[in-house]
């Protein structure tokens, strides 16, 4: 980018932030908003073409905590390169709330104040999306005789759904219902609307009979006008994955990662497959139906690839039910022992030979089966009778994204990489009976994250209130693929609170440690609450790692003290928090007792929180899979995963926990840890290095 040009943008965003500054209400001028201007447009101006080389220059990861007004601080420079790099914006967002205020308030505000004229709209997947055709079919508006044969189905509706799926049918032709899930009228449960779900594999695209109102295709519609798109992690990873055109090419895309702390474990998740084996069974008997239906419509047919289908079903079918056998007869997993994991990522012999026999297989019947659907597509485009081939399409496209998992989760079982995958067998309990699932992951979406995305995208700004962790952002880097990159830029955003007069940071002198005396830290709790709170005249948020140590304490504590406490999970959260508001708007007092949901994303300003009790370090045990597939790969590679795991996690953690107290500049608060290891363990030091400069009474 050249002088003049950057030297224009810097004169626009200018320009749009006096707008703001004069119009918006009760606007105030913040040191470190500022500085997300200078370093966004630093970072920007480096936005790259196609076939450009990154190194990380284009990319910032910026850390801002609550009251540095990020989200102006991302959007108006974002909305100012956009238009003048001719780039679309993705605003990637963490969670549902963050989006809601987006696109109610701020978008909406800053429509009026910009000076230069954008638009904006949000992106949903595919699958939030009603099919009008699967909806028709089910509801009895079409014929098409097969559709409860297909992979979505066990059999046919209840009458009662069915009526619901009529009434949803007629609310959507009626205009009374945008075909969106998050709008469905309530009785479309998630199990019913699975069998509604637009599905790429099935989709008809312009094609489709109801292309000009599917909901899917309208709301893409709106995509190609807007400048702006608001996503959330889960799309914008899934996006990029799968390959799909629901967003904008990476490398004509700016992308603003907001709470991204979150990427990591969204990443991982993407990245991951599995499969029940009982499960595959039932929908690969189905199967050849669906395809010699499609084959009776083609007007050559398909011989040789029916067959082969015909080979490559019944052999998947023989020797994953001997699977099923040798599972159910070895004990492998039971219901009492759900989870086998495969140490390194090194399936046993048994298992090993059963991957090399099925892992071909359904590779070579996912390939045959696309083959059979693009053959489909090839015809109906030719053909003047397009409709006719609608039905089959659909069936062949819900087999497809079947036949596609299945291949995917035995090529992971396969893979042999470094770092390994974690594979694990899963008991799934069901209710009435059960299943052996079958599961893959990547332990670090890093390497996928840094190939998928970074190598590709124009630019990238990723910011949250906790990204730094034991006072630098290398865990962040490493977690996210950025250390791949050497120029990636790192920033601190200057926070407008003055910790040190709002807060007071609290270690009192604790007999029981936690990791030692569990029973006995559980115990010294109940008493040393009550004794924190007892001055307490408004709100206070207690927070704790476990729900049984959350009830145990709760049981113990003196009568006087538990009529002021609402305990998460004894009414909807929305409801708890507006009891809390409630009694405090009363002048009673109000004690929240919350679990690690209620350490983030929480906002209580001024006296809805006070003080802040967290009973102990929430320290995370490696006990799912991927953290203990992760833990083990360190450790045979001379690592340490309490230092390289543990800590890092549990001081981002304790940073969004300690969060909860200082919420505006007027706030004051007391946080208070009842974890004598902040004292006394090595690590103490370092945890305690990465918060905020509160007072300290310890």
């Amino acid at each position: 980018m050249s002088t003049e040009q950057l030297e224009e943008i810097q004169e626009r965003i200018q320009t749009f932030y006096e707008s703001v500054q004069a119009n918006w209400p009760g606007f105030k001028v913040r040191t470190g908003q500022e500085q997300m201007f200078a370093q966004i447009a630093n970072t920007l101006s480096h936005a790259k073409s196609n076939k450009e080389e990154r190194t990380g220059d284009n990319i910032l990861v910026i850390e801002g905590k609550t009251g540095v007004g990020k989200t102006l601080g991302y959007l108006i420079p974002a909305i100012v390169f956009s238009k003048l790099l001719g780039k679309r914006v993705i605003i990637s967002t963490g969670t549902v709330a963050l989006q809601e205020q987006l696109l109610q308030k701020d978008l909406p505000a800053l429509v009026k104040l910009s000076p230069i004229a954008f638009e904006y709209a949000l992106a949903k997947g595919r699958g939030r999306y009603v099919c009008n055709i699967r909806l028709e079919q089910i509801s009895g508006k079409t014929k098409q005789a097969a559709l409860f044969e297909d992979a979505n189905w066990d059999g046919p509706p209840k009458e009662q759904d069915k009526d619901n799926y009529a009434d949803a049918l007629m609310a959507l032709n009626e205009g009374e219902w945008n075909g969106e899930k998050d709008t469905a009228p309530p009785e479309i449960t998630d199990g019913m609307w699975s069998k509604i779900a637009a599905e790429r594999s099935s989709c008809l695209g312009r094609h489709c009979q109801r292309f000009n109102v599917c909901p899917y295709f309208n709301a893409r519609r709106e995509l190609v006008k807007a400048d702006l798109i608001i996503a959330n992690h889960d799309l914008v990873i899934s996006t990029i994955a799968s390959g799909s055109k629901i967003l904008p090419d990476p490398s004509e895309t700016l992308y603003v990662f907001d709470e991204a702390h979150n990427l990591p474990q969204v990443g991982i998740k993407h990245f991951a497959s599995s499969v029940g084996l009982i499960a595959s069974t039932r929908w690969l008997e189905k199967i050849m139906a669906a395809v010699l239906r499609a084959d009776a419509l083609l007007p050559e047919s398909s011989g040789k690839i029916v067959e082969e289908i015909h080979g490559y079903v019944e052999d998947l079918i023989m020797h994953t039910r001997q699977m099923i056998n040798s599972l159910r007869l070895a004990n492998f997993v039971t219901h009492d022992q759900p989870i086998h994991r495969f140490k390194n990522g090194i399936l046993s012999d048994e298992f090993s030979s059963y991957a090399e026999t099925i892992g071909p297989l359904a590779i070579g019947l996912n390939n045959r089966i696309s083959k059979i659907l693009q053959q489909l597509n090839d015809h109906r485009n030719n053909s003047i009778d397009k409709d006719s081939f609608s039905p089959a399409i659909l069936e062949i496209g819900s087999y497809q994204s079947k036949t596609e998992n299945l291949s995917n989760t035995w090529h992971l079982m396969q893979a042999d990489t470094n770092p390994p995958i974690a594979k694990w067998v899963e008991w799934q309990d069901l209710g009435s009976t059960f299943d052996f699932k079958l599961h893959a992951s990547p332990i670090s979406a890093a390497q996928n994250l840094a190939q998928t995305l970074w190598s590709t995208s124009s630019a990238a700004v990723l910011t949250s209130a906790t990204l730094r962790t034991l006072g630098d952002f290398q865990f962040f880097l490493s977690q996210t693929g950025l250390n791949w990159f050497p120029k990636t830029n790192t920033f601190e955003a200057e926070s407008p609170f003055n910790y040190e007069d709002q807060g007071t940071f609290v270690v009192p002198e604790m007999v029981q440690c936690p990791s030692a005396n569990a029973e006995g830290h559980t115990q010294e709790l109940s008493t040393e609450i009550p004794k924190q709170l007892k001055d307490l005249r408004n709100g206070a948020l207690v927070l704790f790692t476990s729900k049984k140590q959350m009830k145990q304490v709760y049981e113990e504590l003196p009568n006087e003290f538990l009529q002021d406490v609402l305990m998460q999970g004894d009414m909807p959260r929305n409801q708890l928090i507006k009891s809390h508001e409630s009694r405090i708007n009363q002048g009673q007092r109000s004690i929240l007792f919350g679990m690690q949901s209620f350490g983030e994303g929480l906002d209580l300003p001024g006296n809805l929180c006070e003080v802040v009790v967290i009973t102990k370090l929430p320290f995370a045990p490696p006990d799912s899979p991927i953290e203990e597939a992760k833990a083990e790969w360190l450790e045979k590679n001379q690592g340490n995963p309490f230092y390289e795991i543990s800590v890092p996690a549990v001081a981002l953690k304790l940073q969004q926990w300690v969060g909860r107290g200082i919420r505006t500049e007027t706030d004051h608060a007391k946080i208070v840890v009842l974890d004598k290891r902040l004292k006394t363990k090595p690590y103490g030091k370092k945890l305690l290095a990465g918060l905020p400069p509160f007072k300290r009474l310890m």
